[in-house]
């Protein structure tokens, strides 16, 4: 589930200088929820990037 199509999250991980462990992470548990739905997918990886919810649990 490599090409983006909807939400380009990969840019705001970018922006927001979220390590790459912690997307690849991101992704994992996303698509566990969404397996065959990708822009549902997208949109939440987007989401849990932009909540900074990931800057918490780097930090604990």
């Amino acid at each position: 589930m490599k090409k983006i199509e909807y939400f380009d999250y990969e840019k705001v991980a970018r922006d927001m200088n979220l390590p790459d462990s912690i997307l690849k992470k991101i992704e994992k548990e996303v698509k566990t929820e969404f397996p065959k739905d990708k822009m549902m997918y997208e949109l939440h990886v987007l989401r849990a990037i932009r909540s900074k919810y990931w800057q918490k649990a780097a930090v604990q």
